[in-house]
């Protein structure tokens, strides 16, 4: 930012590199924003938990159901919308699980876990199909969208 975001005034340089400070108001701007995404996995009654293989530019990419959350968004309704717009699915009930960071990409992955009973897959225009997943072979781990859902993967299938 080059701009103090309370009076408008030009930010100056300190000395951390990541950090700008106004010289009128004292605001300091610490340039860390980071995207927030929210992701669910979401166990059926086997203890088979649900991958979603992605349409479009990311074609046949397997990951978890979830997404960025939206200005004025608790991290708990980002999380319930991202799995309903995905799978078809409302939930009601979730747990924290784990945080994942990939700092390159300035991301974070807030994870949390729910239990569904009936796996009912609405079409849409992000998500090809829905996957239960009970085994780590019945994955091609060449297919992940990235390297947070390989993380998430294998920390899942180590508990089971």
């Amino acid at each position: 930012m080059n701009y103090c975001s309370n009076c408008g005034r030009k930010l100056e340089s300190t000395h951390l590199p990541q950090m700008n400070e106004c010289p009128f108001c004292t605001y300091v701007d610490w340039n860390n924003w980071v995207n927030v995404s929210c992701v669910v996995v979401a166990y059926n009654h086997k203890n088979e938990f649900l991958m979603i293989k992605l349409k479009g530019k990311e074609e046949g990419k397997l990951t978890f159901p979830g997404g960025y959350r939206d200005l004025g968004e608790t991290l708990e309704e980002a999380a319930k919308r991202e799995f309903f717009e995905e799978t078809g699915m409302a939930i009601t009930q979730l747990a924290l699980y784990k945080t994942y960071t990939k700092d390159e990409q300035r991301l974070i992955w807030v994870v949390y876990k729910t239990k569904i009973t009936d796996v009912k897959f609405l079409e849409n225009d992000e998500v090809k199909e829905l996957l239960t997943i009970s085994e780590p072979q019945q994955v091609d781990s060449t297919s992940f969208r990235g390297e947070l859902t390989e993380k998430l993967f294998y920390d899942l299938i180590q508990e089971n």
